[in-house]
């Protein structure tokens, strides 16, 4: 008891005397969107769907020292009105241009090369709208609890994380362990080879689910380009997740979007999503307006998806109205 007391007593002690020499910010932002969906079936009447007003919130705390030992930590957490329990936690420490993290989503590792980073969009991104779409972000590992690296040179960033347990994630508990749910990791590169207006990248990942039922695995592949000049921006990027049962997607999108002025910018793009035990791939447009106001950010979007699930002459539409605001 004696020993549990001397241990608890100085870690506390060792932890709050750092914490009054950290630097604490806080931010956060806001999202509002106003949507409607409206549906076409071949045969059937057009169903205007209901217009839904959503919200999503987040308040964000973090804190960095330089350390005694020459390195930089860093650690802080996020408050999400989509999440029952504080999301995002995470501890860094970095010596020049080298991290080591631990945490949830500490970075998107492979979801930061996904197609939708590549493809210009000036609002909402195809698989963020509720289009009905199959199109989706890469498989990734990294919304579970991991462990990170990340490497930062003038041309290229590398990024690596592993997830020892998949189920470990936002809710999960100091000292649980958890049984049964598998592993996952997650690989990318992304920068510029030292150009300027070009983004590149690359990602793969691998999750193994290891039950007593089976040992099965979910892949994917990622990779897109971007290059930017005189306001222009044209983009496309490719994503292919293989699932536990072996049907494979890809989605691709590509597309291009102006900036008319520093407030105002537009932008036009198209996707396809290729399930492989579907005959018909479905596809996407949109088309895009986003407008800065200075604190707050508005964006309108219309999306038009054919072949929704793969079924001839079932077409939806979405309109969408967003605005953000940070602080």
């Amino acid at each position: 008891m004696k020993k549990l007391l001397l241990s608890s007593a100085l870690a506390a002690s060792v932890l709050f005397t750092g914490a009054s020499f950290a630097e604490t910010k806080i931010s956060g932002s806001l999202e509002t969107t106003i949507n409607t969906l409206s549906t076409k079936t071949a045969g059937t009447p057009d169903n205007s769907g209901a217009t839904n007003i959503g919200h999503e919130a987040v308040l964000k705390i973090a804190t960095s020292k330089d350390l005694t030992n020459g390195l930089k930590m860093s650690a802080g957490f996020a408050l999400d009105s989509s999440d029952t329990f504080a999301s995002d936690q995470f501890v860094t420490l970095a010596s020049g241009n080298t991290s080591f993290s631990i945490g949830t989503d500490v970075s998107g590792v492979a979801d930061n090369v996904s197609h939708e980073d590549f493809t210009p969009h000036v609002a909402q991104d195809f698989h963020s709208v509720s289009t009905g779409s199959a199109m989706t972000g890469v498989t990734t590992a990294h919304g579970s609890a991991g462990i990170y690296v990340a490497h930062k040179t003038d041309m290229l960033t590398f990024e690596g994380v592993y997830s020892p347990t998949q189920a470990a994630d936002n809710d999960t508990g100091a000292s649980t362990n958890t049984e049964g749910s598998g592993s996952g990791y997650d690989l990318a590169v992304k920068g510029n080879l030292g150009v300027e207006g070009l983004t590149i990248g690359y990602g793969l990942s691998k999750i193994t689910a290891d039950t007593a039922s089976a040992a099965t695995k979910a892949e994917g592949k990622t990779y897109g380009v971007k290059y930017a000049m005189n306001g222009f921006t044209v983009g496309y990027g490719t994503n292919e997740n293989t699932a536990t049962t072996g049907v494979k997607l890809t989605t691709t999108s590509y597309g291009v979007s102006y900036q008319v002025n520093d407030q105002l910018s537009v932008a036009f793009n198209i996707g396809e999503a290729d399930t492989s035990n579907i005959a018909l791939d479905e596809k996407l447009r949109s088309f895009e307006v986003g407008y800065d106001f200075g604190g707050m950010g508005i964006t309108a979007g219309y999306y038009q998806l054919e072949n929704d699930g793969g079924a001839a002459g079932a077409d939806n539409e979405v309109l969408e109205i967003r605005t953000v605001t940070k602080f």
